[in-house]
């Protein structure tokens, strides 16, 4: 609530171990993961990447994604003498402490919460560490997925069967809302890449200088074997939410497939067009 929106990388590399731990203290309560999310949020652009192990942020996500989502886990029995837990509840904030830190409706907070989950797991994706660099590097005839690239495509495979058209329940809109800012995060990210390429051609002090107030640019670039992995993973995901029975949900994949075409239009488009027709 009153934490500046800026300090320095040395004061953020001491207390960020602090703050994970104080963060999964507390589970089942969307209000405070969000705001740790925002937190995390500011803090990755005044750290270099390399500074500090993110897998253990990237995990604590995908770990909760299955909540947050609500994709089921598990079936139920049809042996009656089979003993069926209830699902846990979640906890909530007050109401007057939800105005006071300006959380909106549902809905607004809902698809903010996506919004910055998306790009938090976006963040934590690519090579930010030397030795997953210098890996790849030396082996150029079979480049590797870096850690967090791997297991965020990991994460996308496992939830495949719930974009199904016929496969519809209360997990429908919130995989409809991450598949959409999901690929907004990787067009993203490929235009601050392009931008910065740009940048330092044309105006090279005022690279350095971005560089220097905003460390994790550094490190923002994906290999190319790792873009083509995410719109392979992607694109199937698109194609099944087109025709998802919830038009939300169906528009969302319109805009992802349009996001993801400006990565890469001649990957994207062919297929998509003898697609529709």
């Amino acid at each position: 609530l009153f934490h500046p929106s800026k300090c320095s990388s040395v004061y953020y590399l001491e207390v960020m171990p602090k703050w994970m731990e104080s963060w999964r203290n507390v589970d089942r309560c969307p209000e405070y993961d969000y705001l740790w999310m925002v937190m995390f949020g500011r803090t990755r652009k005044y750290i270099h990447p390399r500074d500090h192990d993110w897998g253990a942020l990237r995990r604590h996500l995908l770990t909760q994604c299955g909540y947050w989502l609500q994709i089921p886990f598990g079936g139920v029995s049809s042996d009656k003498s089979f003993p069926h837990a209830a699902q846990a509840g979640k906890r909530s904030f007050p109401s007057r402490l939800k105005a006071f830190v300006g959380i909106g409706s549902k809905y607004e907070e809902g698809i903010d919460f996506v919004g910055r989950l998306t790009k938090l797991l976006m963040f934590c994706s690519g090579p930010h560490a030397t030795i997953e660099a210098n890996d790849n590097s030396m082996d150029s005839e079979a480049p590797k997925l870096s850690e967090g690239t791997a297991e965020l495509l990991s994460f996308l495979n496992f939830v495949k069967p719930y974009f199904n058209p016929s496969n519809t329940g209360s997990w429908t809109f919130p995989l409809g809302a991450f598949l959409h800012y999901l690929s907004y995060e990787v067009s993203h990210r490929m235009g601050v890449m392009a931008g910065l390429n740009v940048l330092k051609s044309s105006h090279p002090n005022s690279y350095e200088q971005l560089r220097n107030d905003e460390p994790y640019l550094s490190c923002i670039e994906l290999p190319g074997h790792e873009i083509v992995a995410f719109l392979d993973t992607l694109l199937p995901l698109c194609q099944q939410a087109l025709y998802s029975k919830n038009g939300s949900v169906s528009h969302a994949g319109e805009t992802a497939l349009l996001y993801l075409a400006q990565v890469d239009p001649v990957r994207v488009a062919p297929p998509m067009i003898d697609f529709g027709l």
